[in-house]
């Protein structure tokens, strides 16, 4: 059903690596997974797919970060081979790790001039899992889209305490859509459009409940007009 529908929706198709098992730290072992997940992906028309870089947190321990670096860096190779090979593009999703971590990451995709390998900024695991800010975060988006890095950004929002995914009214109803003191000061949805403003030209895609997806859009652009007074 997906095969014949999807590449008449009008609208860009991306695809999501299955993280519990195909991620960038294990695609020395896995490699033939990803292959077969963009052999599919590309039936729906996608042009890419995000990736996680670890089925869990990485290696704290600093003595351990040059062989921690060496993996990915090997497995990136791989994934650039694959790539070129189905004309196709991986954008690495934060989920654990700093924006120190993703630039340095970043770094040896510049120096291995790995073209096929770009960004996921997932708003919800940048508040949980970095101590980061979001202007912080847009700074180093900034750098990467001056480079050509294509950019794709996860939206929801979220309490700081967990992932939760949540809608505008979810976390209106939470008590989570204002100014957090901390890492959002624009509030839901005000961040988001402030995300639209500096990148325009980045996918933006709201990763909330099925039945949530409607009124959430609907209550995002409710306040653009707000947020442009």
């Amino acid at each position: 059903m997906f095969a014949e529908r999807l590449p008449q929706a009008g609208i860009p198709i991306n695809a999501h690596t299955d993280f519990h098992h195909c991620v960038v730290f294990n695609l020395h072992e896995k490699a033939d997974r990803l292959d077969a997940h963009i052999r599919l992906a590309r039936t729906f028309s996608s042009a890419y797919s995000i990736i996680h870089l670890g089925l869990a947190p990485l290696t704290a321990r600093e003595f351990l970060r040059p062989a921690t670096a060496n993996r990915l860096v090997d497995n990136l190779l791989r994934a650039e081979e694959i790539c070129t090979r189905h004309d196709y593009r991986l954008h690495i999703e934060n989920t654990f790790d700093s924006i120190d971590f993703h630039r340095r990451l970043f770094e040896q995709v510049r120096r291995h001039n790995l073209r096929r390998i770009h960004f996921c900024f997932d708003m919800g695991h940048a508040k949980v899992w970095s101590n980061d800010s979001l202007a912080a975060w847009m700074d180093f988006m900034g750098e990467l889209d001056v480079e050509g890095i294509a950019l794709h950004c996860h939206l929801h929002a979220n309490d700081g305490l967990m992932d939760d995914h949540l809608s505008i009214a979810e976390a209106i109803q939470s008590g989570c859509d204002l100014d957090d003191g901390y890492f959002n000061p624009h509030g839901y949805p005000g961040a988001y459009w402030a995300i639209a403003r500096r990148f325009p030209q980045a996918v933006r895609i709201f990763e909330v409940k099925t039945h949530c997806a409607i009124a959430n859009l609907d209550a995002v652009l409710a306040a653009k007009t707000m947020v442009d007074t």
